[in-house]
């Protein structure tokens, strides 16, 4: 693990990732360079977990895990080039459907350690935690940093999850770690 001041955490974007269409480790990697040349700037990953879906019923497993990034761009801006990276690398989202298999999802779950609410983007997420594929990997990339945004660090929040009924399985150390 790269040695982070404490501060440090407050400057970062964190971004959940998500896929189980086509060759998932392959959107990963995808997603990396996509953002990287599109003004965020992905700086560590961490691991990959192969979960179960959640929210809805689907075969296809996930591959999950966390970017921690920096970049210029105001959230609002962010998230439009997370969505334009979506798309551009096949993601159609459905009208009818919240939750739906994909090719790629990025979520902003925490950005500069803010309180955002917008209508069309609330940070901390408003899920992040309910989700053992969040939590976990950020404790990995935040250990127990207090988040003034969240009100709580991933430590304890991770913790909710010790006793799953679905152990998450490690599926790759992570890809980027600068």
């Amino acid at each position: 693990m790269v040695n982070r001041k404490k501060n440090d955490f407050k400057e970062f974007i964190y971004i959940g990732v998500g896929t189980n269409l086509g060759d998932k480790m392959a959107n990963i990697q995808h997603a990396i360079n996509e953002l990287n040349a599109n003004h965020i700037r992905v700086l560590r990953t961490a691991s990959i977990y192969e979960t179960p879906p959640w929210g809805f019923e689907t075969e296809e497993w996930f591959l999950n895990t966390v970017f921690e990034c920096t970049t210029e761009l105001d959230s609002l801006n962010c998230l439009k080039t997370l969505q334009f990276v979506e798309k551009k690398m096949g993601r159609e989202r459905s009208s009818q459907e919240r939750y739906e298999s994909r090719i790629i999802d990025l979520d902003i779950l925490l950005f500069k350690d803010l309180k955002i609410k917008h209508p069309e983007l609330q940070i901390p997420h408003p899920y992040i935690a309910e989700r053992q594929f969040v939590t976990t990997p950020m404790f990995e990339l935040t250990g127990n940093f207090f988040f003034h945004s969240l009100g709580h660090d991933f430590a304890e929040l991770k913790n909710k999850f010790e006793k799953s009924e679905n152990p998450f399985v490690v599926h790759n150390p992570p890809l980027v770690n600068e």
